[in-house]
């Protein structure tokens, strides 16, 4: 029986063997497999960073609204840390159709022109 020659996946040098071998070596295999895994690792660490920012803002709108702040400014929150590239949803502001509201999961913010943002909390539907 003459035996299939195929390409190993990671070096793509020929190679035979048994008709379930798939990689020419271990040290191909384990090469390949840890090149797999530094990929995941990598997109699942931006996911997590993105993922850290969006919870930061989170959090800096639920201390100001908990305290019944309704009204900030542009550069109080960025001075506390607020991350202004990130959000969850935006929507056209049906109050005015020259402004966004934009989400950060269960609150919105609304930044008009001279800097001021408008603070809000999203109603729950129930499911």
């Amino acid at each position: 029986m003459e035996e299939e020659k195929r390409c190993c996946p990671n070096c793509n040098r020929p190679f035979t063997g048994r008709s379930d071998k798939k990689f020419c070596s271990d040290s191909c295999r384990t090469m390949f497999n840890n090149r797999i895994k530094r990929a995941c690792r990598t997109q699942h660490g931006e996911l997590s960073r993105i993922d850290r920012i969006l919870k930061k803002n989170h959090a800096i709108i639920e201390r100001l609204y908990s305290r019944g702040e309704r009204e900030t400014t542009f550069t109080e929150l960025f001075g506390m840390g607020f991350n202004f590239e990130y959000q969850t949803s935006m929507r056209e502001n049906p109050d005015t159709a020259s402004s966004y509201i934009i989400g950060c999961y269960d609150y919105t913010y609304v930044i008009s022109r001279d800097g001021r943002v408008r603070l809000g909390k999203r109603s729950v539907i129930p499911l």
